[in-house]
């Protein structure tokens, strides 16, 4: 502050603030058809991913032969986590270095909505405890290729360089919201379907949308 000081702000306008204003402001960036197109995958394929993980330990009881107790899959069900992080880590740094070298952002959230998607078939074709792992091994892949390259995605289709504080909080809010309702709406279809097998399903329809949703998108490659 001693060597560059600020100007004065004595004789500056502050504009009285208006609630109404400031939370139509968010809606702004979802007007631009290519950041609502990326935020909209970025939602489906959050619901995906915590639709699966977080109804692991339930699963492990339930869906799984031979079925495991409480107490069993109550000490394994976080291990899933653990089995989806090293793969997750690799695929982030290398996807990342990967996407910036060639210049291309849309394949790789497809790919990994692929991927997830194929990751859900595993515990369709073999309801065991160790298919469980597989998959989350996978999704760990297919999340840690999405996690840098949807970012980056969201940067380069910002509707506006001056709100992009603003604009890059409603990107985050995708998250936020597809991990809110993911584990509900897995819930519902449990109890809708009195069964596992219809997360998986689902799962699979989701991620495939969110791939689909990122095909309109134009500002970006």
């Amino acid at each position: 502050m001693l060597i560059a000081p600020d100007r004065s702000s004595k004789d500056l306008v502050i504009e009285p603030f208006r609630w109404r204003e400031f939370l139509l402001g968010f809606t702004i960036a979802l007007r631009s058809a290519d950041f609502r197109w990326v935020w909209i995958a970025r939602v489906l394929l959050t619901f995906g991913m915590s639709c699966s993980l977080t109804l692991g330990i339930y699963m492990m009881q339930s869906y799984i032969h031979p079925a495991l107790s409480a107490a069993e899959a109550t000490l394994l069900a976080p291990k899933l986590y653990l089995a989806a992080a090293p793969l997750s880590m690799l695929s982030t740094i290398l996807a990342g270095r990967l996407s910036d070298r060639i210049g291309r952002r849309k394949p790789f959230v497809i790919a990994s909505s692929l991927i997830l998607a194929a990751s859900f078939v595993i515990p369709i074709v073999s309801p065991t405890l160790p298919a469980l792992f597989v998959q989350a091994a996978v999704s760990g892949l297919a999340y840690g290729i999405f996690i840098p390259i949807d970012q980056a995605l969201f940067i380069d289709v910002l509707p506006d360089a001056k709100s992009a504080g603003r604009d890059l909080g409603v990107a985050q809010l995708g998250f936020n919201l597809g991990q809110a309702i993911g584990p509900i709406a897995a819930g519902i279809v449990v109890s809708m379907t009195g069964g596992y097998l219809g997360v998986w399903v689902t799962g699979i329809v989701v991620v495939a949308l969110a791939a689909l949703a990122i095909l309109p998108v134009k500002g970006a490659r």
